[in-house]
């Protein structure tokens, strides 16, 4: 039977609440940890971004709350070890799980990781502040974690905002909407942001001693957040601070 009234309002909803900052989002989610396991330990990733302008959007947050923390490995391209990290979970079942999608990318084993968190009923937290993307058009992050956030400003022409996103609600409120405008075309964004990571790259290349890619190529569905390399020969804070300086936003 065809019907033109919905059967089920709350099929495919996620609950997005708005934040000043993906850091505000983060903070909020450990908040709601706190209340239910105060003694509860949060697992990190052990690559944490930090810069002397902004300190640290993941770190900043864990060590505000008060909560234990402790870190599992990746390795120089920031890819997840599983096997360690399995040995690190079952140590404690309870733990959150933080699972970071840097620069736009999720790890290339997220589906193995994501299936045996879920199988094992692990509590798990998916920061996508620059996945909002390869999430919301590519469909490749972000839907998994008990929850996700996001970082607007990192992808839009905003001054700030973040999101929150409860991918499993309990009780949805009636008539909520996404805060901000949808009048931005996500698709053509998505887009840009892909032909400029690959017209970038072949920039870069007559400087492939200086840097290495962690990320040459863009697997179908990915949006970058931004081109990430490793600096073989120089300071990496000295050439950020001096990019800044030179008015390129770092």
């Amino acid at each position: 039977m065809i019907t033109k009234i919905a059967v089920k309002n709350d099929n495919f909803r996620r609950k997005w609440t708005y934040t000043n900052s993906a850091r505000d989002a983060w903070s909020d989610i450990l908040l709601r940890f706190k209340t239910i396991r105060p003694e509860g330990n949060i697992l990190l990733p052990a690559y944490i971004g930090w810069s002397p302008n902004e300190g640290s959007g993941i770190f900043d947050s864990v060590y505000i709350s008060g909560l234990k923390y402790s870190f599992y490995e990746l390795n120089l391209q920031l890819e997840i070890d599983f096997e360690k990290l399995k040995q690190q979970i079952l140590i404690d079942t309870s733990q959150l799980v933080l699972l970071v999608h840097y620069f736009g990318f999720p790890d290339k084993k997220y589906d193995e990781i994501i299936s045996w968190l879920k199988q094992n009923e692990i509590t798990f937290v998916e920061d996508c502040a620059h996945a909002w993307l390869t999430d919301l058009i590519g469909g490749k992050c972000g839907r998994a974690g008990d929850f996700s956030f996001y970082s607007l400003h990192k992808i839009l022409p905003t001054i700030d905002g973040g999101l929150l996103v409860d991918n499993k609600p309990n009780i949805f409120d009636e008539g909520f909407t996404p805060y901000f405008n949808l009048t931005y075309d996500l698709q053509s964004i998505y887009n840009k942001r892909i032909f400029n990571y690959k017209y970038l790259i072949n920039l870069l290349k007559g400087l492939d001693n200086e840097f290495t890619f962690l990320h040459e190529e863009i697997e179908e569905g990915i949006c970058p957040q931004t081109l990430p390399v490793i600096v073989n020969n120089y300071n990496r804070d000295k050439l950020y601070q001096e990019m800044n300086d030179a008015g390129f936003g770092m």
